[in-house]
């Protein structure tokens, strides 16, 4: 019996406790704030991590890159065009920063590579000897970084750096390898800011795509 009288006096406590709306679980979380919002609160950013990934400006430099393009023939972006290979599989952007991104086929034999176009406002870190740095450190050739191949080009009437590099492949953070793999950058100075135009993969495949690359690179003009 004193044990009936002991639990009924508990469940009345608990009930009460509910009672109080100052213990009542919180409400489930909102929608997270929007990508404008964390933006224009965010502290300023140095280098090329000043780059507005905002959705106003992403829609800017990006405004068809959500979509395939309707000549697969030739890429529009930032008020300039340059022609392209029918046969690249156009993909979704994988972030911001990138206006657009092709899967190039490979030969017989051979892995597919990625041929990706970025475009980065002008920042303090985002200079020519600090990106081929950074590039060169993502390679390896008997246990050191290669020496990266730089030429001075000009794309369309633009000049431009290319930047070629061939090796071990470690990837962003150095956190898988791939090897014989290449890399082929054309850094455009455009009015616009920096515009990064990458092929990278399979150095077979690089290699077996490097003209139509070079024709993308050399044939941009204004869009107008």
């Amino acid at each position: 019996m004193g044990r009936l009288i002991t639990y009924a006096i508990f469940i009345t406590a608990a009930a009460c406790t509910g009672c109080n709306k100052s213990d009542a679980p919180p409400p489930p979380p909102g929608p997270a704030p929007t990508q404008e919002t964390t933006n224009s609160s965010a502290a300023p950013k140095h280098g090329l991590a000043s780059v507005d990934t905002s959705t106003s400006r992403s829609r800017t430099n990006t405004e068809s890159a959500h979509t395939p393009p309707d000549d697969p023939s030739e890429i529009r972006f930032l008020n300039l065009r340059g022609p392209t290979d029918p046969t690249w599989r156009w993909e979704p952007p994988k972030n911001a920063m990138r206006i657009t991104n092709w899967i190039v086929p490979a030969p017989e034999g051979a892995e597919p590579a990625e041929l990706v176009i970025t475009h980065f406002p002008e920042a303090a870190g985002n200079t020519r000897d600090a990106n081929i740095a950074r590039w060169s450190s993502q390679f390896r050739a008997d246990d050191l970084p290669p020496q990266a191949e730089v030429t001075e080009i000009t794309a369309g009437t633009m000049p431009a750096t290319l930047v070629e590099l061939q090796g071990e492949y470690l990837g962003m953070g150095g956190g898988w390898h791939k090897a014989d793999y290449a890399m082929v950058v054309a850094m455009v100075d455009s009015d616009q800011g920096s515009i990064f135009i990458k092929l990278l993969g399979d150095a077979e495949t690089v290699d077996a795509t490097r003209d139509t690359f070079m024709a993308l690179v050399e044939g941009l003009k204004p869009a107008n």
